[in-house]
């Protein structure tokens, strides 16, 4: 019997590291609700890929996998995945993972690809436990 996939899709582009920074230098709460706004759209987001039967809550350890799509060059690898915080927080609190601390996703893998659209797709599989 194959394993089903757990994933979903997050759609559109994230903000980057440095579009965070820039957000916490011109105002003190403008880097909170850059946070705060992108995890509800993620959460929306999860919460479709729940409904549909694409994603499933776990339990733990788990490794993550992030497909990013990018529909230009302009952007450092860097800056791109650093808004996997965004996406790991939002499983948090949207339920799919019940930490995102090192004993419950022991994995984190990138793919950066060159596309006509911005999203990335994300891939949740358990993992072996380490101590």
């Amino acid at each position: 019997m194959s394993e089903r996939i757990n994933g979903f899709t997050v759609y559109g582009r994230l903000p980057s590291l440095n579009d965070y920074i820039n957000a916490c230098r011109s105002h003190w709460s403008k880097g909170a609700t850059l946070k705060r706004q992108t995890e509800e759209d993620i959460i929306w987001q999860i919460r479709g890929a729940r409904n549909k039967g694409l994603l499933h809550p776990v339990s733990g350890p788990v490794a993550v996998s992030f497909e990013w799509h990018e529909s230009d060059q302009r952007r450092d690898w860097d800056n791109i995945i650093s808004a996997k915080k965004y996406i790991l927080d939002a499983m948090q609190r949207a339920g799919i993972i019940p930490n995102d601390n090192r004993k419950t996703v022991v994995g984190l893998a990138d793919t950066l690809i060159d596309d006509t659209k911005d999203f990335v797709y994300v891939t949740i599989q358990a993992a072996e436990w380490r101590k």
